[in-house]
């Protein structure tokens, strides 16, 4: 994917689809998010070839055919919703989901929601990797309006139900997640992808202030080959955001917290055994999410 724009060999998607299935990186959805959004670029940016590389994708299991259904939705193609329809007696056990992308209920990429959406930053990033547009990597940008600094105080109806779970609007471990992933990712991507920094220091000048404010120490650790300062930074952050979280918040909701965190870790630390690149978007097995509400509650 990485090498794929340098000389773009479109007839060979769908054997590295393939390729990807039988590897297994499409069995959840944590996998699939980067290559969801690569297989949406290509097919973007291939119109007239777009059914035929759809078709030679099959066959697909029917958990792994939400990866077809999305890519199509994803794809920005003018007549997105004919294709998916024209696949969709192919995919039988997935109307429900292909129903809810002709419907609007499921978002396509321009307004696909990122607030607590981890996976959601890296179908953009795979979206890049095909296309090389701009535009989703901006998407990312706007992400670092979740960065959150200090401690909040009192209780509004949002704080409140945010601590029962009502509500996800007010979450600050969630949003500092999404925020961290996306400042460590555009750091990182800009360090094998120098034609990135240009883009983030024009940027500088038109985002809001908080927004600016995150993305100039993006900027400064790329132009340097920090990304893992980014990356110990947003560490730090993330811990700091749990204990505010596990100190305000009631015993019913200690356990979810717990589970944001290994969520957010998970992504963070995923770059740091070898993938700085963030080659493989991060991983959550189960295990640790309710490994970690049981280390928890132990240790009240």
């Amino acid at each position: 994917m990485y090498a794929y724009r340098a000389k773009p060999q479109v007839w060979r998607v769908p054997e590295a689809v393939r390729a990807m299935k039988s590897h297994g990186l499409f069995a959840t959805q944590e996998k699939a998010s980067l290559f969801i959004g690569f297989i949406a670029g290509v097919l973007g940016d291939n119109p007239r070839g777009a059914r035929t590389l759809v078709a030679k994708m099959f066959p697909m299991s029917h958990k792994e055919q939400a990866v077809i259904v999305k890519a199509i939705a994803y794809s920005g193609l003018p007549k997105w919703e004919m294709l998916l329809r024209d696949f969709a007696p192919r995919m039988p056990e997935r109307k429900i989901l292909i129903d809810k992308f002709l419907s609007g209920e499921e978002k396509t990429l321009p307004t696909l929601p990122l607030k607590a959406n981890v996976d959601g930053l890296y179908v953009l990033w795979g979206n890049y990797l095909a296309t090389g547009h701009h535009r989703p990597v901006l998407r990312v940008v706007s992400a670092l309006e979740w960065c959150r600094d200090g401690r909040r105080k009192g209780l509004s109806w949002k704080r409140f139900k945010a601590i029962f779970r009502w509500s996800k609007e007010d979450d600050e471990v969630a949003d500092m997640t999404v925020c961290s992933t996306a400042k460590w990712t555009l750091a990182s991507y800009a360090e094998r992808d120098r034609s990135l920094l240009k883009l983030y220091r024009n940027e500088l000048n038109m985002q809001p202030d908080k927004v600016a404010a995150a993305l100039k120490d993006v900027v400064a650790a790329a132009e340097t080959f920090e990304s893992e300062r980014i990356r110990k930074e947003q560490l730090a952050a993330i811990e700091k955001a749990r204990q505010r979280e596990l100190a305000r918040d009631a015993q019913g909701s200690k356990g979810a917290a717990a589970g944001s965190v290994a969520i957010a870790t998970t992504c963070v630390v995923a770059g740091a055994t070898g993938h700085p690149e963030i080659a493989v978007p991060c991983v959550v097995v189960g295990a640790i999410y309710s490994g970690a509400v049981k280390l928890l509650r132990i240790s009240r």
